[in-house]
């Protein structure tokens, strides 16, 4: 949509056909009073083109226009400041199928709930890059620190429990995603864990790839996610079909906290929907960023406007000094 800088100005092209009429009206008296000046104004076909009656009116016409001051919306917003860089590190083993996150009246599996929570998160922070990483019997890079939010967004709420495996490498993940931060220029740096278990796959064990990452300048958080008792979990059966079972699922709060406190940053446990937004409150806190908002009004049509009006007036004015106001 187009905005415009001084709207009041286009009340000016309302007093157009006035002050073109009264001038017209002016002219045809001068003509008038001069002998001869009917035969002058006679001579042509009677399908004339009147260049001066069309290019003069155009041409203020785009005058008005331009001192209105109209400009197109900005493609995007633009920020200034070094940022916060950041990346979420998110468990897709089975166990985060479990449907036990109470939120809105009924109950969600926690990686549900983990990719609500970190676009929640990733939103309020427009201007800070901000990655994905996922892992599970692996850990792998699903989307590099960027700005791009509709890109991290439709990763989160691509995320599947068991795309990488029914294990758990927490500390390969860790390590990953510290890695990618490694040389970001942001003014700090964080890795995000959403999990709920120990780790027991990988190379690289939580607590010594925390303290890794705190040696280079990146804290390490995380959220632990899901209940305290036995969880519900969605399956499907070859014979009978879908069916809902309860299994065991219990959080590995030590691992994650001691994780968390290797790594310089803090730990939350998450039992429902209102936790994960607490959780994801405080990290907000903790991690505050110098990005800044640019002010942008777009691109600007004035200029365009008034070359327009220019030449439309310039060349009205050089037909009427040669007498060439209308062509057969």
């Amino acid at each position: 949509m187009i905005a415009l800088a001084h709207p009041a100005a286009l009340a000016l092209v309302l007093l157009l056909p006035a002050a073109l009429w009264l001038r017209r009206r002016a002219e045809g008296r001068a003509a008038a009073a001069l002998p001869g000046a009917g035969e002058v104004r006679g001579v042509g076909p009677s399908f004339t083109l009147h260049l001066g009656g069309l290019l003069r009116p155009l041409g203020l016409v785009a005058a008005v226009l331009a001192l209105a001051g109209p400009s197109l919306p900005p493609d995007a917003p633009t920020y200034a400041g070094r940022g916060v860089d950041m990346m979420f590190a998110v468990d897709l083993s089975p166990s985060m199928a479990a449907m036990d996150i109470p939120a809105e009246g009924r109950t969600i599996t926690r990686l549900a709930a983990v990719a609500e929570a970190a676009k929640t998160l990733a939103l309020s922070r427009p201007g800070d890059r901000i990655g994905l990483v996922a892992f599970g019997a692996r850990a792998y890079l699903v989307v590099p620190p960027t700005t791009d939010r509709a890109a991290l967004v439709q990763a989160l709420a691509s995320l599947d429990t068991g795309a990488a495996g029914r294990k758990t490498a927490m500390g390969d993940a860790v390590g990953l995603a510290a890695k990618r931060l490694d040389e970001s220029p942001g003014q700090a740096k964080a890795v995000v864990v959403f999990g709920d278990g120990r780790s027991n796959a990988g190379e690289t064990d939580p607590v010594p790839a925390a303290q890794a990452a705190v040696r280079h300048g990146v804290a390490v958080f995380a959220v632990g996610v899901g209940g305290d008792g036995p969880a519900p979990f969605l399956v499907a059966h070859p014979i009978l079909g879908k069916q809902i079972i309860t299994e065991a699922a219990p959080v590995d709060e030590a691992a994650l906290s001691a994780m968390a406190q290797a790594g310089g940053g803090a730990f939350w446990r998450a039992g429902d929907a209102a936790a994960l937004v607490r959780a994801t409150a405080a990290i907000n806190t903790l991690t505050p960023s110098d990005i800044r908002a640019e002010p942008d009004r777009g691109q600007s049509l004035t200029p365009l406007l008034a070359r327009l009006a220019v030449c439309l007036l310039t060349a009205w004015a050089a037909l009427a000094a040669t007498r060439g106001l209308t062509l057969p």
